[in-house]
């Protein structure tokens, strides 16, 4: 089976299953709880089968264009390892969801922010390009903050996702800041072209690339 078509699955899946899961209505509950399982066990399984051909090169390209670029999706080792531990954690999370969530309202919210936040977790790390990865940071931060405040008539589970959103957004803007000037210096977002034009990037540009990067990921990390 094609890379290009694995890694499609491994992200749409569980946006697709998000949006039927949703559909579905909080009048049944039981279709709801067997969809959200279905769907994110349906993407675990293709991003395992993605483990077995890992690859260096682009396999899935969304050709942009204009101040885009292409959007490249590139399923190297540490890529897929990561997007398997993304969606088998995720999987087993929503699982756990059918008896913690049972009685709950706002049962398809709840899965659809589950599985559109394990399809952006995925996306985030088979990515290629540092403004595709920050399309499926900023994703995963907004799921976040939906997540944490779900219960939003408890002013401190409200608090707790605006602290959750402030600090992933700050983490936001030094990964945007550091992509925008990598395409200043070598004309392309594709984190290849950053690694292999490195050599002529002054050293007091990458430092403040450098630091972009890793204050992006302090602050999605619970660093501080």
């Amino acid at each position: 089976m094609a890379n290009g078509f694995l890694i499609a699955l491994v992200i749409g899946l569980p946006w697709l299953g998000a949006l039927i899961v949703w559909r579905t209505g909080d009048e049944r509950p039981a279709a709801q709880h067997r969809l959200a399982v279905g769907f994110s066990l349906a993407a675990a399984l293709a991003a395992l089968f993605l483990l077995a051909a890992p690859g260096s090169t682009p396999a899935l390209t969304l050709a942009l264009g204009g101040l885009f670029g292409d959007f490249t999706f590139i399923p190297d080792g540490l890529g897929v390892l990561l997007a398997a531990i993304a969606t088998v954690i995720g999987s087993l999370a929503v699982i756990f969801s059918t008896d913690y969530m049972r009685g709950e309202a706002g049962l398809g919210r709840y899965y659809a922010l589950v599985l559109f936040f394990i399809g952006a977790m995925a996306g985030l790390v088979l990515s290629g390009s540092l403004l595709a990865m920050f399309f499926f940071w900023e994703i995963t931060a907004l799921c976040s903050y939906a997540l944490i405040s779900f219960n939003n008539d408890d002013p401190k589970a409200v608090a707790g996702g605006i602290k959750a959103l402030l600090m992933t957004t700050l983490g936001g803007v030094g990964l945007l800041v550091g992509a925008l000037v990598v395409h200043a210096y070598t004309g392309s977002y594709q984190i290849a072209d950053l690694l292999a034009g490195a050599a002529e990037i002054p050293p007091d540009v990458l430092s403040l690339i450098a630091f972009g990067f890793l204050l992006a990921a302090a602050a999605k990390s619970a660093q501080f």
